[in-house]
């Protein structure tokens, strides 16, 4: 048998099996659950994971209690809102990519917080978080310096924590670093 028999084989075998399935009426396979990739793009941003150190050290120089109302802005894969959950915060992730607010959702099922973390496809400059105790972000320095009014514009109180950007010629209270990035 040679190659171009082989290749004609392998093509009609194919198109039974498709046809078979369609015949048989039989649906479709389930597509593949979504897989983020660091450096995706996104709407303002691109993904870039926060490693667990610094969410856990971004949420202690918060402060966040089981009292707080946690919104992470750009919450991505929902690391940051649900660890604010395991703490017994109440937490939103605001997202625009629809794949990563169900990615996030799924995450916090698999992690037994749903009750306390929730996501929502938004976009964070047509969104109202004044209700937040604590925003907390990893965001670009343009998209930091966008959201000041609105920042402004918190209660007296609101904590703040930027993951690596500033906000421009404002001076952060507290500064820290850790092994995979800093915060403040």
């Amino acid at each position: 048998m040679n190659a171009a028999h082989i290749g004609c084989r392998l093509f009609l075998a194919v198109s039974i099996a498709v046809l078979s399935a369609a015949a048989a009426g039989q649906a479709q396979p389930a597509k593949q659950e979504f897989k983020p990739e660091v450096g995706q793009e996104g709407k303002d941003v691109i993904w870039v994971p926060t490693p667990q150190e610094l969410v856990d050290k971004m949420l202690d120089m918060a402060k966040v209690t089981p009292k707080d109302y946690v919104i992470d802005l750009g919450s991505g894969d929902g690391r940051t809102v649900i660890a604010a959950a395991r703490r017994r915060a109440k937490a939103l992730g605001i997202e625009y990519n629809p794949h990563m607010v169900e990615l996030s959702k799924r995450n916090a099922a698999k992690e037994g917080v749903s009750d306390r973390a929730t996501f929502m496809r938004a976009d964070l400059f047509e969104t109202d978080f004044s209700q937040a105790q604590v925003i907390t972000m990893f965001l670009l320095p343009d998209i930091n310096l966008k959201l000041r009014p609105k920042l402004l514009n918190l209660k007296p109180g609101t904590r703040v924590v930027s993951n690596w950007f500033t906000m421009g010629e404002w001076q952060a209270d507290e500064t820290a670093n850790v092994k995979n990035g800093c915060a403040s």
